[in-house]
């Protein structure tokens, strides 16, 4: 699941520099694309290259998680406003047990998240 826009691949790239781009509109992050060098060793490539899959991966583990954060929210949001009526809105409080509720549920996948990032 790439969330990354297919723009940023047509970017013209000054082979000097590497390159990071504005934040995705799902995951949040920002696509980094790593300069090539022509004389890049076979160790700079598997480098460049495992780079290059941990930000992908990170994009995408984000990008799943902000667009389940943001389903279940409208899910939330929906059903309270029902049983409040249309005058109504969501209270803070009640804001605060869905996110609170929302990471408690969250909370192996996020621990999974960290202990990976952290090896």
């Amino acid at each position: 699941m790439s969330s990354l826009s297919s723009s940023s691949s047509n970017v013209r790239m000054d082979r000097r520099f590497d390159w990071v781009g504005p934040p995705d509109s799902v995951s949040k992050i920002r696509k980094i694309m790593l300069r090539r060098v022509d004389n890049e060793s076979e160790l700079e490539r598997q480098y460049r290259t495992a780079r290059e899959e941990l930000n992908q991966w990170n994009s995408d583990f984000w990008a799943e998680h902000n667009q389940l954060f943001d389903r279940q929210k409208s899910e939330f949001v929906e059903k309270k406003q029902k049983a409040l009526g249309r005058l109504e809105h969501v209270s803070a409080n009640e804001l605060s047990e869905f996110y609170r509720d929302f990471l408690n549920d969250r909370h192996v996948a996020m621990m999974a998240y960290n202990k990976w990032v952290d090896n």
